[in-house]
């Protein structure tokens, strides 16, 4: 059995730049078992690209959960990795990311990337994010 609590570690604001924007993550604890959270871009005075985020606790399994307008459905990622404050979510069935990997391992930094393999090639996102709050 997995402990969601060791996740809690995300709630707060989140922000960094990300190109020409600057990228939001805001998490809260909704309870033991799980965070909800949002994503966003701010480009322009416009909010861009925005995502409805939760880690839930199912049938023993943690679960990073993005929901967003691109997708039919809501996309799950299961736990594969937890060592104290990197956490790893995995769904190699989805195109893009396949795997997102949070690093808080630096004090009030959120260090994230999200990556896939597509063609034999691996294509990386990284996110630096420093806490705002």
């Amino acid at each position: 059995m997995r402990d969601i609590r060791g996740l809690h570690i995300l709630a707060g604001m989140w922000e960094g730049i990300q190109g020409s924007g600057v990228y939001h993550e805001e998490w809260s604890v909704q309870s033991d078992d799980s965070l909800k959270g949002r994503a966003y871009l701010l480009m322009k005075g416009g909010i861009r690209n925005p995502e409805a985020l939760s880690i839930v606790k199912e049938n023993d399994e943690i679960y990073y959960v993005a929901d967003v307008s691109h997708n039919s459905a809501p996309v799950k990622f299961r736990l594969i990795g937890l060592s104290g404050k990197l956490f790893v979510f995995e769904n190699p069935d989805h195109d893009f990311p396949q795997k997102i990997t949070y690093d808080l391992t630096e004090p009030d930094f959120l260090n994230a990337v999200i990556e896939a393999v597509t063609d034999g090639k691996l294509k990386q996102v990284e996110f630096r994010l420093r806490k705002t709050d």
